[in-house]
C-alpha cells in the first residue's frame, strides 16, 4: 500500500483524490492530509512524520524546492505539480531566477524519485509537445483560454487567484529562447502586461507566464526556437488585478473565490508556429459543467489533478538518481499518455 501525503486540500487535491478512487485498486493507497488550515505547515510537518509516507504529493503553495529538498533528505517520493516558491516568504510575490534555478534542479542527487511540474501546465502539455512539434524550426507555445461564467461572483478565479495575481502584477514576465529567459516587463507595459490576442472573433488579453518547467522542452529539441505559456484569466479576475496593479496585496489575492460550480469551457493546448508561416494548434476542451457532476471541481483544477495521476503512475518506473520532468519521460517513454490511462485526457 502507497502512504500518501497530500499538502494542500483545495480543489486539486480534493480532484485527485476523485481521481484515485476511479482509477486505482481499492487498498492499494491510504491518504493523509497535510493543510495549514488544520495548523499543519508541510515543512513543520514532514520531518517528524516522513517515516510514516512513501509519497508526498504537493498541491499547496508551499515552497517546491524546499519540500522536494526535505522530501530527498529523508527518502521520500515527491510529486510536484507546478513549482510555487511559498506564501510564507518575506520577498514580495515574486518568480526565480528561471534559468539557474532549473539548471540546479535537474542535476540534484536524489535517493528518491523525484517530479517536477506534473500538472496540466506544465506537464501534459509537455507530453502534446513531444508529440505533435514540427519537425523543422518552430516556436510552441503552452496556451490556454479560460472563459467560465459564474452566477455567483464577479472577481473570482478558476485556478489559484493568488498565483494570478503574482504573475499579473508582481513577478517578472518571461518568454524564452533557445539561449535565455527574456524579460518582456517593459514591451508589455502600455499594455498592462498583457498581449492582446484573437481568439474565436474576440480580442482578449493574454499574460505571457513565467513556468520555469518550459526550460526542459527548449532543452529538449534543437528545433524548437522559442517558448512562453500564454494564459488568459476569466474577465472579471483579469481586470481586477490588472486595475489593482502591485498595489493588491496577498490577503486580497487569497480572499478572491475559487468556485467549481461553473458555466463555460476551459479550452489549453500547444500554439505550434513554423519558420514557414503554418499555424496549428493540438487542444483539449473541457467543459467546467461536467467536472462539476462527476468531480465536484472545476476543469482546470481536474486538468492539474490529471496530471499528478499521471505521475502517480509513473513513479514506480522513474529512476531515483535525478529529478524528472514530463519532457524527459515523453522522450523516455513516448506512449506514455497511452500507457497510464484510457483517454482521461486528450
Amino acid at each position: 500500500m502507497k502512504r500518501i501525503l497530500i499538502a494542500g486540500y483545495g480543489n486539486i487535491a480534493r480532484a485527485f483524490e476523485k481521481i484515485m478512487e476511479e482509477q486505482e485498486p481499492e487498498g492499494s493507497y491510504q491518504f493523509t492530509v497535510c493543510e495549514l488550515n488544520d495548523g499543519n505547515d508541510i515543512l513543520d510537518y514532514l520531518p517528524n512524520h516522513y517515516k510514516e509516507f512513501d509519497v508526498v504529493l504537493n498541491t499547496s503553495l508551499a515552497d517546491s524546492i524546499k519540500v522536494a529538498r526535505t522530501c530527498v533528505d529523508y527518502g521520500v517520493d515527491y510529486i510536484d505539480v507546478g513549482i510555487e516558491s511559498g506564501l510564507n516568504e518575506e520577498e514580495e510575490m515574486s518568480t526565480y531566477d528561471c534559468m539557474e534555478m532549473f539548471d540546479e534542479i535537474l542535476e540534484w542527487p536524489t535517493h528518491s524519485r523525484v517530479m517536477f511540474g506534473f500538472g496540466i501546465n506544465p506537464g501534459i502539455l509537455e507530453h502534446v509537445y513531444q508529440r505533435y512539434k514540427p519537425q523543422e524550426p518552430h516556436y510552441a507555445f503552452e496556451f490556454e483560454h479560460d472563459d467560465p461564467v459564474s452566477d455567483e461572483y464577479e472577481v473570482y478565479g478558476t485556478w489559484s487567484p493568488f498565483m494570478y495575481a503574482e504573475e499579473t502584477c508582481h513577478a517578472v514576465l518571461m518568454v524564452g529562447n533557445r539561449d535565455e529567459a527574456i524579460d518582456v516587463n517593459e514591451r508589455l507595459k502600455e499594455d498592462g502586461g498583457t498581449m492582446h490576442l484573437t481568439y474565436h472573433g474576440s480580442e482578449r488579453h493574454y499574460l505571457p507566464v513565467p513556468h520555469e518547467e518550459l526550460l526542459s522542452m527548449l532543452a529538449s529539441d534543437e528545433n524548437l526556437l522559442g517558448t512562453a505559456y500564454l494564459y488568459q484569466a476569466p474577465k472579471g479576475l483579469q481586470q481586477y488585478c490588472l486595475k489593482r496593479g502591485a498595489a493588491i496585496t496577498k490577503e486580497e489575492a487569497l480572499a478572491i473565490p475559487v468556485p467549481s460550480c461553473l458555466k463555460g469551457e476551459d479550452q489549453v493546448g500547444m500554439l505550434f508556429w513554423d519558420t514557414k508561416e503554418r499555424v496549428y494548434w493540438v487542444k483539449n476542451v473541457m467543459d467546467n459543467q461536467t467536472t462539476w457532476k462527476r468531480y465536484g471541481i472545476n476543469a482546470v483544477c481536474w486538468q492539474t489533478a490529471t496530471g499528478a495521476w499521471i505521475a502517480y503512475r509513473l513513479l514506480d518506473a522513474v529512476s531515483n538518481d535525478h529529478p524528472h520532468t514530463m519532457t524527459e519521460l515523453s522522450q523516455l517513454m513516448p506512449d506514455v499518455s497511452i500507457a497510464v490511462g484510457t483517454g482521461t485526457w486528450g
